[in-house]
């Protein structure tokens, strides 16, 4: 079962590779529509990437938000080095949900990602947003991700 979840997760962050290039201008993040950020390109309707960030959401149901975001989390620790997490409280559309802010180490420096899952607007839903700065405030969440999660109201 642990390994479906992953390699469903893969699929979700990678399936625009086997697609045409077909331009997405726009995404739906639970029910609620964003332009593509100018400088970013999204690879799939479900993932954003830009030079300094990258956010990524995967939609579940309420058993996989159950179990999923921890296995998730502790299948991570296991490929990263020097990885550390801290359980966190975060908002995802202004809804408070849980999450971890992780730190790890990267060929140049040290990787960051918030994680936050939960229900908003009445979807159960996993985000992981990965950063090249350490998110201490939302001032450190670039403009576009700080509209989908954040770390205080």
């Amino acid at each position: 079962m642990k390994h479906f979840f992953i390699a469903l997760f893969i699929l979700v962050r990678t399936n625009s590779f086997g697609q045409t290039s077909t331009k997405i201008d726009s995404l739906t993040f639970c029910f609620t529509k964003y332009k593509v950020p100018t400088d970013c390109t999204a690879e799939s309707e479900y993932q954003v990437k830009c030079d300094n960030y990258s956010i990524v959401w995967l939609y579940m149901n309420e058993q996989m938000l159950q179990f999923m975001p921890d296995q998730f989390v502790n299948q991570m620790a296991g490929q990263m080095k020097k990885y550390k997490k801290e359980p966190i409280t975060c908002y995802l559309l202004d809804k408070e949900v849980k999450g971890y802010k992780i730190s790890f180490k990267k060929d140049k420096g040290i990787g960051y990602q918030l994680i936050g899952y939960g229900v908003a607007n009445g979807q159960p839903v996993l985000v992981q947003l990965a950063l090249d700065n350490e998110p201490k405030t939302n001032d450190d969440i670039p403009n576009f991700p700080r509209q989908i999660i954040r770390l205080t109201k």
